[in-house]
């Protein structure tokens, strides 16, 4: 007795006790100021990983807490952590992506996971990476992107983080009982509970870096202009996704998502509470489902669809329209210049406006996108599309926009569509993010990076675009981060590919990406 007695009082104690795994993998228990939690051990050539998979950062955001802002985690008192290597993504529509892990779909989804270099001890300091993925802010989760190489090659902590998408992060009724932008509110809740706990696993929470890709990014970017994240991170990472007008909902299309919601789930009351109750009463899945509905990618709504189920103004979190830097006050202005600052894009990553456009929509136009896409259809619909929503109808910009993109020859014309697509979604947006963050700053560091390589990994395969597009695609420098599967490549595929020259690059994009974080340089 008295032996065991010992052991609870050293238990208490120290805050890491590693045991023997079944002889598999050793596991190690962290004690953290909310709770105990479980690591299991990875090794590789390079070195070893510990992974703490499906740590609680806040409460499920089920029933009351649905459609609400985060509520904190209390402390527990069992071991939290599981040895699988994915946790449970928030609730989307099914979307397989090749190379990432499909993970289970749950509403209890607020959870991170955190993965280590070498043995776990309080004394390393060692710098934080906190990844938010990308997905239109509908689709994706932390488990699918494993951040083992970042880990090694850097020598940080990386953290992954889920958070709300969907109708479920997003959903305004623009009333103080359902403001919207709780996926925002997840991630501040997650970066709070980093600050709290990241210490134990060895951590250092004064070099915290934010970094994310596409609708991540555009997560990120908002985040540097929230000044009430004071002191949650020093360093930001834009990749792919800066504040533009895609990044905050248009009220049209709030309106377009609310009506179908509430007609498909027959939840339209007289009152807000009223409404509210009883779309906490409904199954997951139904919420889910109703923003399927063709309604609303009826190839005649292409306009209200943009900016649809993303970040609102709400007064609160979002107080103005961040979308164009002439609406930031003084004090966003300040915040975002006090972080050292990183954003880039690439050359092709236009591409993604192929698959954003509603089905049918091309037939409609009479255009096989296959064969190439005709100046009209940048003139007649995506740049009048494009003016509307984010400047209002300006006929005469319109025609600018036009005529600068102009090509001889159907592939080139072609290419010069899905340009305007990469200049107005990505790189323009990243330019101005990236000028007012530099400007007259003696004080922190701004970094540009593009990508013009073609990734051989990529997440938008070749056998899927059309012959004619030239650049690397949206997410292209994803598998350059990120340990990816290669099972979906044939080996013939496999055989064409100069790995070395793969992995020597990659190895040269994680020391940029780590040292900015380590070092802001």
């Amino acid at each position: 007795m008295r032996d065991l007695s010992l052991f609870i009082l050293l238990l208490a104690i120290f805050s890491v006790v590693t045991v023997q795994g079944s002889g598999i993998q050793n596991v190690v228990e962290v004690r953290t100021p909310s709770g105990w939690v479980r690591g299991y051990e990875e090794n590789y050539e390079e070195g070893q990983v510990y992974r703490f998979i499906k740590i609680p950062y806040a409460q499920p955001p089920v029933r009351e807490l649905r459609f609400q802002k985060t509520r904190p985690i209390e402390e527990w008192t069992d071991v939290k952590g599981i040895r699988d290597k994915n946790a449970p993504q928030c609730p989307q529509v099914d979307s397989p992506v090749p190379g990432l892990d499909t993970l289970e779909n749950d509403e209890d989804c607020l959870y991170l996971n955190v993965y280590v270099p070498g043995k776990v001890s309080k004394e390393k300091q060692l710098s934080v990476m906190v990844w938010i993925h990308g997905g239109g802010f509908v689709l994706g989760g932390a488990s699918q992107y494993k951040p083992q190489k970042i880990v090694l090659g850097g020598d940080v902590i990386v953290v992954t983080i889920n958070y709300r998408l969907g109708l479920f992060g997003f959903l305004t009724l623009h009333d103080p009982l359902v403001p919207g932008n709780y996926g925002l509110w997840d991630q501040i809740e997650a970066f709070r509970w980093i600050q709290k706990n990241i210490a134990a696993f060895g951590g250092n929470s004064k070099s915290v870096t934010i970094f994310g890709q596409s609708a991540g990014g555009m997560s990120v970017s908002l985040q540097t202009l929230i000044p009430s994240n004071e002191g949650l991170f020093q360093r930001a990472i834009s990749q792919s996704g800066a504040v533009s007008f895609y990044a905050i909902a248009g009220r049209k299309a709030e309106e377009q998502i609310n009506t179908i919601l509430l007609k498909n789930t027959n939840c339209k009351r007289e009152s807000i509470s009223e409404t509210l109750s009883c779309l906490q009463d409904l199954p997951a899945e139904n919420i889910t489902e109703a923003i399927t509905f063709t309604e609303f990618v009826n190839p005649d709504n292409i306009t209200a669809q943009i900016g649809s189920m993303t970040p609102t103004v709400d007064g609160t979190l979002i107080k103005t329209d961040l979308s164009h830097s002439k609406y930031w006050d003084s004090e966003v202005y300040r915040f975002f210049r006090s972080i050292d600052f990183m954003s880039g894009t690439l050359d092709g990553e236009g591409i993604m406006g192929f698959f954003n456009v509603p089905p049918g929509a091309f037939e409609k136009l009479n255009v096989n996108v296959a064969e190439g896409v005709p100046k009209s259809v940048l003139c007649e619909v995506i740049a009048p599309m494009y003016v509307e929503v984010s400047v209002g109808n300006i006929p005469s910009l319109t025609q600018e926009i036009c005529d600068y993109y102009t090509a001889e020859g159907v592939d080139e014309q072609s290419n010069k569509v899905f340009e305007f697509y990469t200049d107005s979604w990505f790189i323009v947006p990243s330019n101005i993010m990236l000028s007012m963050h530099a400007k007259k700053n003696e004080k922190t560091k701004t970094f540009q990076y593009f990508i013009t390589k073609t990734s051989p990994f990529s997440f938008l395969p070749t056998e899927l675009l059309p012959s004619w597009f030239k650049g690397a695609r949206h997410g292209d420098e994803l598998p350059l981060l990120f340990n990816v599967s290669r099972d979906h490549i044939s080996e013939e595929k496999l055989k064409t590919i100069d790995l070395a020259a793969f992995d020597r690059l990659s190895s040269e994009v994680i020391q940029y990406w780590t040292k900015f974080a380590k070092f802001g340089n």
